[in-house]
């Protein structure tokens, strides 16, 4: 029998094994009675809770290779990898290269977009990848630390008891894209989110070439038209924020506005974690994936919020952020319920006088009005679309005017420009975009028919 080194058997295995070797050598040792055999046979299967197949097992292992059979401990040797599969190991190893922060959910995400992995990444479970990554000496704390380093805000924890009573809204600076396809220069992009606090769903979000008040005002406009009027909102003192026309709008739909100074985390604390979340698993991801325009860049933003993150349980609920929004919305859920009236709560005003010839000039297009010539009239406007603008008189609509040159469609936007660093472009990271653009539109196909609407409480007139 080949001598056995003790010092590579654990005290576990070494136990385990002078036990089965006592109890074999005493079961073939034929001076022993067969009574005391039988009973110490006994004994060992109610004590251990084994069979007697495994028994019958020792004996036979015994004869075949003496003592050395019973010790099931295996010499370490070369460890195989975690992960067979040489082209996941090398993919896994260059997106943590690529972005440290990445999590295991996140590599797995990105390795399912990419076709020729998506299979095999299906049969790694999320523990092999996280042993894949400490062998690899890129523990969760190593990763953090080559990141970004140590250091995490601890927040007090408050919660609305249903969906809509409580909105929070925040803005960010964010992503640096071209200026124009092609172009070398770059420009930064400013996103506004609004997040239901009971559920934590991102009602909207959406990336501008600026922060200015129109910006907000189209989310939040965007915002209520799809989901309803909350109760109340929560909001930091950001100008756009506590701007007169804003608070107008509020106070119009009787919704409570409640502002908060810096660091007031009970106030605003799940958006901030939202736009933590945005910035950790989209931003990192889109920043990377090569995108070129505004349009490109919202898209993507949208597919995942359908597709990722209001879909998937969340840490501090247990439920996908949809599925509790749904169930708690209350009966009593105020919609619009005059889209013209509140259309016209949006739209910001100017003062234009009235030429000779019954024109007026705004933004570089001309109009035709019927006020009288040299009359200093209201003239109300969607910053958006400047195709077509209102005379209001006394808070009223009377006219809208008739557009005679359209050079501007839209107010000209005023970026804040800054340079940037180059960007660095993932195929892995624009591969996951693609794939969540398409299965958004397979969502959008199978809900063709679902009216968001219809969203009230059933019963509710």
């Amino acid at each position: 029998m080949r001598e056995i080194n003790l010092r590579d058997i654990d005290e576990r295995h070494f136990e385990a094994y002078q036990r089965k070797v006592a109890l074999v050598e005493t079961l073939l040792d034929e001076s022993i009675d067969e009574a005391d055999r039988l009973q110490e046979r006994r004994r060992y299967v109610a004590e251990h809770g084994v069979s007697e197949r495994t028994i019958r097992n020792y004996l036979r292992r015994y004869r075949d290779k003496g003592a050395e059979g019973l010790l099931f401990h295996k010499p370490k040797g070369p460890s195989s990898p975690r992960i067979h599969d040489r082209r996941m190991r090398e993919k896994i190893l260059d997106l943590i290269e690529q972005r440290p922060s990445r999590t295991v959910p996140q590599l797995r995400r990105l390795l399912s977009a990419d076709k020729e992995l998506a299979e095999a990444v299906g049969q790694v479970s999320d523990r092999s990848i996280y042993r894949f990554l400490a062998e690899a000496g890129l523990t969760q704390k190593a990763r953090r630390e080559k990141s970004f380093g140590a250091g995490k805000k601890s927040y007090h924890k408050f919660e609305a008891s249903c969906s809509m009573e409580l909105v929070q809204g925040d803005a960010r600076d964010v992503i640096w894209l071209p200026k124009a396809p092609g172009d070398d220069q770059v420009r930064k992009t400013y996103l506004f989110a609004w997040v239901d606090d009971y559920s934590r769903r991102i009602l909207h979000a959406e990336y501008f070439w600026d922060e200015k008040l129109p910006r907000m005002e189209k989310t939040f406009k965007t915002m209520v038209l799809r989901w309803g009027i909350p109760k109340k909102c929560y909001l930091d003192n950001g100008h756009v924020y506590i701007s007169t026309h804003f608070a107008f709008i509020l106070a119009q739909l009787g919704i409570k506005k409640i502002h908060h100074g810096p660091y007031k985390s009970w106030a605003k604390g799940k958006v901030e974690a939202v736009m933590k979340t945005i910035k950790r698993d989209f931003q990192a991801e889109a920043q990377r994936a090569g995108f070129k325009t505004l349009e490109e860049l919202n898209s993507a933003l949208w597919a995942w919020l359908d597709v990722e993150y209001n879909r998937r349980n969340h840490s501090s609920t247990g439920e996908p952020p949809a599925l509790r929004f749904e169930k708690g919305l209350p009966q009593e859920h105020r919609r619009v319920q005059d889209l013209e009236w509140f259309e016209n709560l949006f739209l910001l005003y100017v003062y234009r006088k009235v030429a000779k010839w019954g024109t007026i000039k705004f933004e570089g297009n001309q109009y035709h009005t019927e006020a009288a010539a040299g009359s200093d009239i209201e003239v109300r406007y969607n910053p958006f679309d400047l195709r077509k603008v209102w005379r209001f008189e006394n808070g009223r609509k009377v006219e809208t005017l008739g557009l005679k040159k359209l050079v501007n469609p839209a107010v000209e936007k005023l970026p804040v420009e800054r340079q940037a660093a180059e960007r660095k472009v993932s195929a892995e990271a624009a591969g996951y975009f693609t794939s969540l653009r398409e299965r958004q539109a397979e969502l959008d196909r199978q809900n063709a028919a679902v009216n968001y609407h219809k969203l009230k409480a059933e019963g509710q007139q």
